[in-house]
């Protein structure tokens, strides 16, 4: 798998547009579609994921960088200007995730929606724009794993080597094992998330809690080959958060099916309203 060669897709001028920014953008465009059409097979209001998509992912975006920041704050201590470069990489979806949550429970909130109702199908979506935006992280030869001589190893250039494995060619592509398992969660969900009206064994919140066990696991699994890793103490970060979120998925579940009866499966508002009152926040 050999790597790009240049992490400038198109240069306009003095304009450099990154790969790395291409597939983010990309990712969360296909994403908020995927919500939108959900939204439709639902009957659910298919304006309103349109209208908080930009406050969602800008808060998403800013919880990517803050916690990434905040992981190598020895370094950005003494470089505080380049906590808001992005051009080259740095952005965790972990942060991502936390950050977009906070934003999206909040917007629903104030719009009077159910938020586990929507939770389900933003959960497909965020899968589907992780799968594509970890391609990004190709285009920057970054988070990648250990060397290994398997025929779809990628070729990584000696600047963007581990000190360690400067003799290696050829790593793991681990962005590249993630990216094809969350398009896989990403169409089971979709699936899971259409089925949930028709089966009432299904509780509102359950493919979001799926979401964060089946993320969990993945992320658990192939951080044990990645060879970038912040650590917080003896483990990497990622396993951390990961842990924690196949906790907060299992908990969530167990509430919902067992401490708390499931709410009336509808349009996903508590007071529908037409569509063209849903105005922009």
């Amino acid at each position: 798998m050999p790597s790009p060669a240049s992490p400038v897709a198109i240069s306009i001028g003095g304009l450099e547009i990154r790969w790395y920014a291409l597939f983010l953008v990309l990712g969360m465009v296909a994403g908020i579609a995927l919500v939108w059409w959900l939204a439709g097979r639902r009957g659910m209001d298919t304006a309103f994921p349109l209208d908080v998509a930009p406050w969602v992912v800008l808060a998403g975006l800013i919880g990517a960088r803050l916690y990434y920041v905040l992981l190598r704050a020895d370094y950005f201590v003494n470089h505080p200007a380049e906590a808001i470069n992005v051009r080259l990489g740095g952005m965790t979806i972990h942060g991502a995730l936390a950050g977009g949550t906070l934003a999206f429970v909040w917007l629903c909130r104030q719009r009077g929606q159910r938020v586990f109702a929507w939770a389900d199908l933003i959960a497909p979506g965020i899968a589907l724009g992780q799968a594509i935006g970890r391609w990004g992280n190709w285009a920057n030869q970054e988070a990648f794993g250990r060397p290994t001589d398997l025929p779809w190893g990628v070729a990584i250039d000696p600047p963007h080597r581990p000190v360690a494995l400067t003799t290696a060619t050829h790593f793991h592509p681990t962005f590249l094992y993630e990216s094809l398992v969350d398009l896989l969660i990403a169409v089971v969900l979709a699936w899971l998330a259409l089925r949930i009206p028709r089966e009432p064994r299904w509780r509102e919140g359950d493919v979001f809690w799926l979401y964060l066990i089946s993320y969990g696991v993945v992320r658990f699994v192939i951080e044990q080959l990645r060879t970038d890793s912040l650590y917080i103490g003896p483990f990497p970060a990622a396993l951390w958060v990961s842990a924690a979120l196949v906790a907060i998925g299992v908990i969530g579940l167990v509430i919902r099916h067992t401490f708390r009866a499931a709410p009336p499966i509808g349009t996903g508002t508590e007071h529908p309203q037409p569509a063209h009152e849903s105005g922009s926040a």
